[in-house]
């Protein structure tokens, strides 16, 4: 089995959330609102993604189950 058969995609997704949340609130603190919405939309995609193929909601500090 290859090494990246292992993961889970939504722990994927979800490291790669918090990411974009930090990077948003760097760019929003830097005066660059425009790239930090754009980075809130990706994050809004990885949320419905999470939301509707498995059961994930958000509730603004973590990820739980429906």
């Amino acid at each position: 089995m290859r090494t990246w058969d292992k993961i889970d995609i939504v722990d994927v997704l979800t490291k790669h959330y918090y990411t974009l949340c930090d990077a948003s609130v760097e760019l929003s603190d830097g005066g660059d609102h425009e790239g930090s919405s754009e980075i809130d939309d990706e994050c809004i995609a990885i949320e419905i993604f999470l939301e509707e193929e498995r059961g994930l909601v958000w509730n603004g500090i973590q990820f739980l189950s429906i």
